[in-house]
C-alpha cells in the first residue's frame, strides 16, 4: 500500500483516489436528499406547515423529508449505497494516513489520534441510518429515538471536517499539493463556524424536545434555529462537495493515490 500521483494503475492493484470518493459520497447523499424532497412533496399527502417537527422545534430539518410515504420504501436503499460509498471514503483517507506514516510526512502519535476521530465518524454514519428505521411518531415517545442519530452525525461531521484540515496541514498534504495560502486559513474558519453551528444546534434542539423546560422557545429564536440548520446543511454537505471538486480540477495531477495490490505488498 502506497501514495502516489495519479498516474496509470499497475496491473492488478486498485486504485482509490480519497477526494473523489468524498464526491461519490457526498453525492450519493443529495440523491438522498432530492429524491426525498421530491417524493414526499408529490406524493406523501402531508402538510409541511403542521409537522412533528414544525410542531416541536419550530421549523422544519432535511429529515422531515426522510419520515413519511413514499420515502421511507424508496430512501433506505439509496442510503445504504451512500453509506458504503461514504465509509470507503473514510476507510481510503485513513488508508493514505498510514502510508504517510511509512513515508514519514506523518508522525505516529497524530496517526493514532486522527484514526480514532475517522472510527468515531464512521460510527456516527453508520448509526444515522437508525433515523431511516425509526419515524418521529410523538412529542415523547419515538422522537427521541430519530433525532438521537442526527446529533451524533453533527459532532461526526464537525469531527471530519477538523480532522481532515489538521491533517492536511501537519501532514503536509495541503502543501505538497501547493495550494494557495487562504486555503488553510480558509478552512480553519470554516471548522469554527462548523463548531459554532452545531454547538447551536443540538442544545436548542433537546430544549424543545424536552419541552421548552430551559428557556422559552419564542417564534425568533425558531427563526433563527431554522437559518442555522441550514447552514450546517450547507457546512455539512456543500463545502465537503466544494473542496473536493476543486482539489480534482486544479490539483489532479498532484492528488495522492492509496494503491492496493492483490497480495497487499506495499508498492510505488
Amino acid at each position: 500500500m502506497s501514495t502516489a500521483r495519479v498516474e496509470a494503475p499497475p496491473e492488478g492493484t486498485l486504485n482509490l483516489v480519497v477526494e473523489r470518493l468524498r464526491l461519490m459520497g457526498y453525492a450519493g447523499f443529495w440523491i438522498v436528499v432530492v429524491t426525498g424532497i421530491v417524493l414526499t412533496r408529490l406524493f406523501s399527502g402531508i402538510d409541511l406547515d403542521d409537522t412533528l417537527l414544525m410542531r416541536v422545534f419550530g421549523y422544519n430539518n432535511i429529515c422531515v423529508y426522510f419520515d413519511y410515504p413514499p420515502s421511507t420504501f424508496v430512501l433506505p436503499g439509496l442510503w445504504a449505497v451512500t453509506l458504503a460509498l461514504l465509509l470507503t471514503y473514510i476507510a481510503g483517507h485513513w488508508l493514505q494516513m498510514r502510508a504517510e506514516v511509512r513515508a514519514g510526512t506523518l508522525g505516529l502519535g497524530l496517526y493514532r489520534t486522527l484514526a480514532g476521530f475517522k472510527i468515531f465518524e464512521a460510527i456516527t454514519l453508520t448509526l444515522f441510518s437508525t433515523i431511516f428505521a425509526v419515524n418521529p411518531t410523538g412529542w415523547n415517545h419515538t422522537l427521541y429515538i430519530h433525532t438521537a442519530p442526527f446529533f451524533l452525525l453533527q459532532l461526526g461531521m464537525v469531527s471530519l471536517a477538523m480532522s481532515n484540515t489538521v491533517h492536511g496541514i501537519r501532514s503536509g498534504y495541503w502543501r505538497r499539493l501547493e495550494l494557495p495560502d487562504w486555503f488553510a486559513k480558509a478552512a480553519i474558519v470554516y471548522c469554527v463556524i462548523f463548531a459554532l453551528i452545531v454547538a447551536f444546534k443540538i442544545p436548542t434542539a433537546t430544549n424543545a424536545m424536552m419541552d421548552q423546560r430551559l428557556w422559552v422557545q419564542t417564534d425568533t429564536l425558531a427563526f433563527i434555529a431554522g437559518v442555522v440548520d441550514k447552514g450546517f446543511l450547507i457546512c455539512a454537505a456543500i463545502v465537503p462537495m466544494m473542496k473536493a471538486a476543486y482539489l480534482l480540477r486544479f490539483r489532479s495531477e498532484d492528488i495522492e493515490v492509496v494503491r492496493l495490490s492483490p497480495s497487499l505488498v506495499p508498492h510505488a
